[in-house]
């Protein structure tokens, strides 16, 4: 016959104390004083002296057990704790296997009892060695249809026979209720016995959450461990709390203490998941891991608004939302975190990148006739020494490094801009952007791409254009000037410029009349400001704006237009001057009366004449500059006037 004590109460043989431990069998009363369900007030007295005379338990343990038995409400404990509604023989088999401990032979000697009993035997067993994930499962699944109206036609028929009173359905319950606890204490300590307990406990939950029907033990099993988890969970969080303090020290090395923490939250989550994934299901959310989340995240905020260490901000961010999913209020804020701070971070490291080129470019700026030499002497490519060496160093450096993008051709863009604009020399600014389009590392975007050989064209024109007034009256000069020009110029003003040599190989040919630069060629390769429409870094991040771009555009000179719409106004004399929409729309004019007049000159006196006014036109009208779009508007509303145009050089000629 089996023995046992109280459920939820294990004898310690060693020292004959009582202390709280798994459920078992072998200590319920029934089994201590080899009793059955219907053994009477004399047949349990008579079990006592047997007991004694064995001398297999302590005194105390065999009174207490007489105790149980004999009080009617102690007596239903140990009554649902036993083997109920099984017969004798049934009994004696588990006890059998039991102490032989053939665990293979019990479980299937087990299999199609009724629901209590097995539970019981299960129980048992989660104490053993042979305690596994799926016995734990088995007595889950074995508490789903536990009969408590059976169970009370049992015990009151047996009660009847051993003359003990009958029992209610509610006591029934409550004792139930308590036996449920005891199970899952005892599944609860079993599971901390294996290994990797988090993990096996979390298999366990999410199996039964996906049920129709979850185990009725389930919220007390989880409870259970919980209870137990408590003190290795407290050792984590003390430990996160020492490394939130160090990471808060100046000069902490916070490579090592992020990745501390990252490894405490994986402890915390293996400790602590099952328990996260339940509350959630319950629609709760799990204290502890809240708590965890909240000092954590209020350290990322000040590692990425006060200290600018958005990689190890994000990286706790991270850490966090791995661990903490369940947590549906915070889900949503640290993905929103993990992304404001992945951006933040890949332009930081983007700027350390630019950080060098961004220094030497500026202080080129205020060293330009050293930065012009050292072009002129070797171009916009590796250097030993000089203005250059810099530069191209940390571009190149900056280019090849990954997702830089555009961000190195444009820092150097912006130093040609700021040559050209602020200091007036072409030369150097279109030597500058010639040497990114040659670069042969890495390639800027198409937009970027097109950019730069738009305003190569430019810088090119407004170098070349002072050559091109230089040689005023030297056609051999200005022909070999137009054909450099032609190398790099565009659109309307290549086809303008190959008029422009057309002509000047047909006065090449024996023409008589004098000939400079005059008309629309002249207004048309002026000295171009070039304006920056394109996006620059800099050098400021935060932690909550998400853009680290902001457009900067190079200074332009400009002038109001004139409030007559058709106004002609004469420029003055002048080099480079910055015209008005009336002083270019007289260059642009002015120009095509010139050449209508050139057919219409005939004598001596007329080409006299006709070229004295080339003379104050080419010193008005060879080289200016204009506001954006000034120019082709002008030459638009010359399109329509070719006929007033030829009227007004007839009248000037015929003046003569």
């Amino acid at each position: 016959m089996l023995g046992a004590c109280q459920p939820g109460v294990i004898l310690n043989l060693k020292d004959n104390t009582l202390e709280s431990a798994n459920f078992s069998i072998f200590l319920n009363a029934f089994s201590i004083l080899k009793a059955g369900y219907a053994s009477n007030h004399a047949e349990i007295s008579d079990l006592v002296e047997d007991a004694e005379f064995d001398e297999q338990h302590s005194q105390e343990i065999i009174q207490r057990s007489q105790q149980a038995l004999l009080s009617p409400i102690a007596r239903l404990d140990q009554e649902l704790s036993w083997l109920p509604e099984l017969s004798t023989t049934q009994i004696n088999e588990i006890g059998s296997l039991l102490e032989a401990g053939k665990i293979t032979d019990l479980r299937e000697a087990i299999a199609f009892l009724p629901d209590l009993p097995k539970a019981n035997v299960l129980a048992h067993l989660c104490g053993t060695e042979s305690a596994d994930e799926t016995l734990l499962q088995d007595l889950l699944r074995a508490w789903d249809d536990v009969d408590q109206l059976a169970l009370l036609e049992f015990l009151n028929s047996q009660r009847q026979a051993a003359d003990f009173p009958k029992i209610e359905s509610s006591q029934l319950a409550a004792s139930i209720r308590v036996l449920e606890s005891t199970h899952a204490r005892s599944a609860a300590l079993s599971v901390w016995r294996l290994d990797e307990p988090g993990k096996v406990m979390e298999r366990l939950v999410e199996a039964e959450l996906k049920r129709d029907r979850a185990s009725r033990i389930l919220a007390e099993f989880v409870r259970e461990y919980d209870i137990l988890s408590e003190p290795r969970l407290a050792r984590i969080s003390e430990a996160i709390d020492q490394q939130i303090e160090l990471a808060r020290q100046p000069r902490q090395q916070l490579e090592a203490v992020t990745s501390e923490i990252a490894e405490l939250l994986r402890q915390w989550d293996d400790v602590n998941q099952p328990v996260q994934v339940f509350e959630q299901h319950q629609g709760h959310e799990e204290g502890r891991s809240k708590q965890i989340y909240e000092r954590l995240r209020s350290l990322c905020l000040e590692l990425a608004n006060e200290r600018g260490e958005f990689r190890h901000a994000k990286r706790l961010s991270e850490a966090l939302l791995h661990t903490f999913p369940e947590l549906e209020s915070v889900a949503e804020v640290l993905k929103g975190d993990v992304e404001a701070l992945e951006n933040l971070d890949e332009q930081q490291k983007k700027f350390s990148v630019l950080e060098p080129l961004v220094a030497a470019c500026e202080a080129a700026k205020s060293q330009v006739p050293k930065l012009k030499s050292a072009l002129q002497s070797s171009g916009f490519v590796p250097a030993r020494k000089g203005a250059v060496k810099e530069i191209f160093a940390a571009f190149d450096t900056a280019a090849k490094a990954p997702g830089t993008g555009d961000a190195a051709f444009l820092v150097v863009r912006d130093l040609a801009l700021f040559v050209n604009n602020d200091r007036n020399d072409p030369e150097t600014a279109f030597r500058l952007v010639d040497g990114l389009i040659t670069y042969r590392g890495a390639k800027p975007s198409q937009d970027v791409s097109s950019k730069l050989d738009e305003e190569r064209s430019v810088l090119h024109r407004n170098w070349k254009m002072p050559e091109l007034d230089r040689q005023s009256g030297n056609l051999g000069g200005m022909a070999k000037v137009v054909d450099e020009m032609l190398k790099y110029a565009k659109g309307n003003d290549r086809a303008e410029l190959v008029q422009l040599k057309s002509r000047i190989e047909r006065k090449q040919a024996g023409k008589k009349v004098k000939w400079l630069i005059y008309g629309g060629i002249a207004a048309v390769i002026g000295f171009f400001v070039i304006s920056d429409e394109l996006d620059r870094p800099t050098s400021r991040t935060s932690y909550q704006p998400t853009t680290t771009y902001q457009p900067s555009t190079p200074r332009q000179t400009t002038t109001s237009p004139s409030s007559n719409t058709s106004a002609e106004t004469r420029p003055p004399v002048g080099q480079g001057l910055a015209l008005n929409r009336a002083q270019v729309r007289y260059c642009v004019f002015q120009g095509e009366r010139l050449e209508a007049m050139r057919s219409l000159t005939t004598t001596n006196y007329q080409i006299s004449q006709f070229n004295a006014l080339i003379d104050d036109y080419n010193s008005r009208c060879s080289n200016f500059r204009y506001t954006s779009g000034v120019l082709s508007s002008v030459r638009r509303e010359a399109q329509g006037k070719t006929a007033e145009f030829t009227a007004d050089a007839r009248r000037i000629v015929a003046s003569w």
